[in-house]
């Protein structure tokens, strides 16, 4: 009867670690991509039409601006966030998004980051969430390959080669 009674809790054990498992954020990445862009040396401008949002003058790093895009995944039962991202191609990186200010397309950064929810996927895309890449440090393009870090709330960090293209 002992030995029944140790399975029994050998095996509720068991359960309860496998329960705690779906309950994890499992985050993958789908299609990211990066687009093409050439340095500007606009620093006090910015490049790519500025930077609205932010008011006032706008001090984008020479360099100019890209963005990179993808699907978020998260295949676990808990949700997650996006709260920072990381590249040696750009001096400054932000989560954003681009909403409609007063009739003026308007991209400001995110506060608290992008979520993930359980279960489920979030897209950044043009015109939409992204993670905008400020001053770059050399010409983006087409064909090559970015390297950004992703970093998460619960899941970590992720690295991801993300192909630049022209959108």
């Amino acid at each position: 009867m002992r030995v029944t009674n140790v399975l029994v809790l050998i095996l509720a054990s068991l359960a309860l670690l496998a329960g705690c498992g779906a309950a994890t954020p499992q985050i993958s990445v789908n299609e990211p991509w990066v687009r093409a862009a050439a340095m500007t040396g606009m620093g006090a401008q910015g490049a790519m039409g500025g930077h609205g949002g932010h008011g006032g003058a706008d001090m984008t790093p020479a360099g100019g601006t890209s963005a990179a895009y993808m699907v978020l995944i998260n295949r676990g039962g808990a949700g997650d966030r996006l709260v920072s991202a990381s590249t040696d191609v750009a001096e400054v990186v932000e989560l954003h998004e681009t909403k409609m200010v007063d009739n003026v397309m308007q991209m400001a950064p995110v506060a608290g980051g992008i979520p993930v929810p359980a279960n489920g996927q979030v897209e950044l895309k043009p015109g939409g969430l992204h993670v905008m890449l400020i001053g770059l440090k050399r010409d983006l393009a087409a064909g090559e390959t970015v390297r950004l870090t992703l970093k998460f709330e619960r899941a970590g960090e992720m690295t991801v080669d993300a192909p630049v293209r022209m959108p």
